[in-house]
């Protein structure tokens, strides 16, 4: 049976308007100023825990505490966060097709509530979030985790993320990677991952050809 694992923020969840701004303040309240065009673009490349990270040993500061106030001015914001566009059509989509979906994202245990709230929490058998001590994304864990636990087909099996640890990720586990860059993104194709989708909605048409073919 086909499986489609999900990544969350900025793929099913509108949500670098809350995660750009809460990394800025983080960094402004350590004394730190940062542009926020640059500090988007690196985020799609990398991840806010990278940056802090980063921040705080070249800077002489405490990562830790940098990461664990981020955690905190963004988890205030959950409430702003919304669906990308297209997303609950391609899942209702998806469904009627016989596909299991899961998720597996660097979130908190609040990536639970935030898809319960925007109504497609019903969609997924499973959402693996950092609560998981797992390694982080690049590294395949989650992907061979869920795997695993659920017994599923690699060959079956597709990654839909929206930057390039993702692609990084699916390609260490041997899944592949559909890439999920929207018009407005700055991101922009590896050249490894399988497909590119500009809306998710393109997403039930791929499955379905995959599906045909056997």
């Amino acid at each position: 049976m086909t499986a489609l694992i999900w990544d969350l923020d900025g793929t099913l969840l509108d949500s670098y308007k809350i995660i750009v701004p809460s990394t800025l303040k983080t960094l402004r309240e350590a004394g730190v100023e940062a542009e926020e065009t640059e500090t988007y673009r690196y985020l799609i490349a990398n991840s806010v825990k990278t940056l802090l990270e980063n921040t705080g040993r070249e800077r002489g500061l405490d990562g830790d505490e940098l990461w664990r106030r981020y955690q905190e001015i963004s988890t205030a914001r959950d409430g702003e966060v919304a669906l990308m566009d297209g997303a609950a059509e391609a899942l209702r989509e998806l469904r009627s097709l016989g596909v299991r979906n899961f998720v597996y994202t660097h979130k908190g245990p609040t990536g639970v509530s935030v898809l319960e709230r925007l109504g497609i929490g019903a969609y997924f058998e499973y959402v693996l979030t950092s609560e998981s001590g797992l390694p982080r994304k690049p590294a395949p864990d989650g992907i061979e985790w869920l795997v695993r636990r659920f017994s599923l087909d690699k060959r079956r099996t597709f990654y839909i993320g929206d930057r390039r640890i993702d692609v990084e990720c699916a390609e260490s586990s041997g899944v592949r990677c559909i890439l999920y860059l929207p018009e407005s993104s700055v991101g922009s194709p590896t050249g490894r991952e399988w497909r590119v989708v500009r809306d998710l909605r393109e997403i039930p048409d791929i499955i379905k050809s995959e599906k045909e073919k056997g």
